[in-house]
């Protein structure tokens, strides 16, 4: 299988947005430790710290997944796939990728229109900290949109390994 699909600025860029998703990951592990800490010592747990997990957690999973895709780094369950020859592994590659755009392209444009009527409604959590909800909407929309850009690069990788595998066979 083929590793980095992508051009060189938006694997970089997709690196650093997945860096920053690891870096959230580490918040949530001080700020749950504080918390525990605060709980058992002082008997004072916080309000907030599970809400603050909460958005984290959503946030690392959509930032991280464009690079998580470039890096085949999703589960995959290969009892067939591994049994194809190469020309049929990156015809399928073509076809999942082919699905994973129309799928983003779907979810990012709904993402949209869900960030949008957050922002013009002013939505709020229900929550103890009662945050604004686009600014969450918003990350979610753009890591589906970082994950479709992902897709359409290994689209395009996958089309010219195939091409290139049929023009051998002709």
């Amino acid at each position: 299988m083929q590793k980095n699909c992508e051009s060189g600025m938006l694997a970089k860029f997709n690196y650093w947005i997945a860096f920053l998703a690891g870096c959230l990951i580490v918040g949530m592990v001080i700020g749950i430790s504080y918390d525990v800490g605060a709980r058992y010592l002082f008997n004072s747990p916080t309000k907030w710290i599970y809400e603050f997990s909460e958005y984290c957690l959503l946030a690392v999973v959509y930032l991280s997944g464009a690079w998580t895709l470039s890096e085949n780094g999703h589960v995959r369950v290969d009892v067939l796939y591994s049994h194809y020859s190469i020309k049929k592994q990156a015809a399928v590659e073509v076809f999942l990728c082919v699905l994973g755009i129309v799928f983003t392209i779907i979810f990012t444009w709904q993402g949209i229109m869900f960030v949008w009527d957050g922002i013009v409604t002013g939505s709020r959590s229900e929550t103890y900290l009662e945050v604004l909800q686009w600014p969450i909407r918003l990350i979610m929309t753009v890591g589906t949109g970082l994950l479709c850009i992902a897709f359409m690069a290994r689209l395009k990788s996958f089309s010219s390994k195939y091409k290139n595998l049929r023009d051998l066979e002709n």
